[in-house]
């Protein structure tokens, strides 16, 4: 048995979907767990996404938030073409240059990746899906928002492994909990 099949055998793989409906309105529990992480000295990298809203409180747009630096990279700014023909008005430039945050992360092998989301463009296999999964093969724990309608493809390019978490801090909480514990005591034996 390779080390890589231990550590999955005994940890399940260290990654987890954490599912969310579609017409969720407040999402902001990823960046409220990276930043609780950060805060108590967890080496934290990945994306969160910004709605941003103007004062009567409708969206304006969406950033994407370095977790590592807190560089913002307007990803989405709807035009009234866009949101006339109900068309995506994601700017997929700024989605690449968003993929920079999750390879720097896996470079310096950062303790925890978060990732919001597991979108559209990774759905079909582009986007962010290759950080995504670069991450999962170096084995460094990976946090990532999955919507609940892609489940079943997340699960199907994840291989059903990992595990699938409620939208929750305290859900968040338990899951780093276990596979912290976990990876330390497989990687202790290893070394």
């Amino acid at each position: 048995m390779s080390s890589n099949e231990a550590f999955n055998e005994e940890l399940n793989a260290p990654f987890a979907a954490a599912v969310y409906a579609r017409d969720m309105q407040n999402r902001d529990a990823l960046t409220r767990f990276a930043v609780e992480l950060r805060d108590q000295g967890v080496r934290v990298g990945g994306l969160v996404q910004e709605v941003l809203r103007n004062e009567d409180g409708a969206s304006i747009g969406i950033d994407i938030v370095e977790i590592d630096t807190g560089r913002r990279i307007p990803i989405n700014r709807p035009t009234k073409e866009t949101l006339d023909s109900h068309s995506c008005s994601l700017n997929t430039s700024a989605l690449t240059e968003s993929t920079e945050a999750l390879r720097r992360a896996i470079r310096e092998n950062m303790d925890l990746i978060v990732l919001e989301k597991f979108g559209e463009q990774e759905q079909k296999g582009q986007g962010l899906n290759d950080e995504i999964f670069m991450a999962i093969a170096e084995e460094i724990p990976l946090l990532i928002a999955v919507p609940e309608f892609a489940l079943d493809l997340w699960q199907q390019r994840s291989g059903e492994m990992g595990e699938t978490l409620s939208y929750d801090v305290d859900a968040f909480r338990r899951w780093w909990w276990s596979a912290r514990q976990s990876y330390f005591t497989v990687y202790s034996a290893m070394v």
